[in-house]
């Protein structure tokens, strides 16, 4: 029952991001319209995601707290009418959602035991050199996302999944040494 719960909560971890994607996109290029209503209801699903996994025992994962970000800046700027910034995030559009993605990675990097893969252990050493592996990934997506700037698959799709994976992967390979 626990993998079971476990592949669940793996599977709706992007559930907010997908759904103001699904929400934008939803009848071809959005308008500026549903572009703003998008935030707002991805800003709420985020808050109402992070809230959940705030209470859950392990730390945060890093690119959900990312992605959730992104979606709460964006709202925010809805509510506030700071034009300035969805201009913002209209020029550097799928980009934007990486650059939040690379800040959490780099403040938890230095600044957490639990680094940018979000595990708490004793091997923090390992748990530090995946972390710049991740952080270094990151920076390769976002690079991959300027240049592909447009085509969702290329520029937010793959990238997002790659870092999911490799995330996984590092996590996986702490858990492989006994931490």
């Amino acid at each position: 029952m626990t993998r079971l719960k476990s592949w669940l909560f793996a599977l709706i971890q992007f559930l907010p991001l997908s759904s103001f994607a699904s929400f934008a996109f939803w009848n071809g290029v959005p308008t500026s319209e549903r572009w703003i209503q998008a935030f707002e209801y991805g800003t709420v699903a985020g808050l109402i995601q992070l809230m959940i996994i705030f209470f859950q025992p392990n730390p945060v994962n890093r690119l959900i707290l990312g992605a959730n970000l992104y979606l709460i800046v964006g709202g925010l700027a809805a509510f506030f009418q700071q034009w300035w910034l969805f201009k913002l995030y209209g020029s550097l559009q799928e980009s934007a959602i990486f650059i939040f993605i690379f800040c959490v990675g780099l403040v938890s990097t230095f600044a957490t035991t639990a680094g940018f893969l979000s595990v708490q252990t004793d091997a923090k050493e390992r748990v530090r050199n995946y972390s710049y592996c991740l952080l270094a990934a990151t920076a390769i997506a976002l690079v991959c996302s300027l240049l592909f700037q447009g085509n969702k698959a290329l520029s937010v799709v793959i990238p997002i999944i790659v870092l999911a994976l490799l995330q996984r992967y590092f996590t996986y390979k702490l858990k492989q040494f006994g931490n």
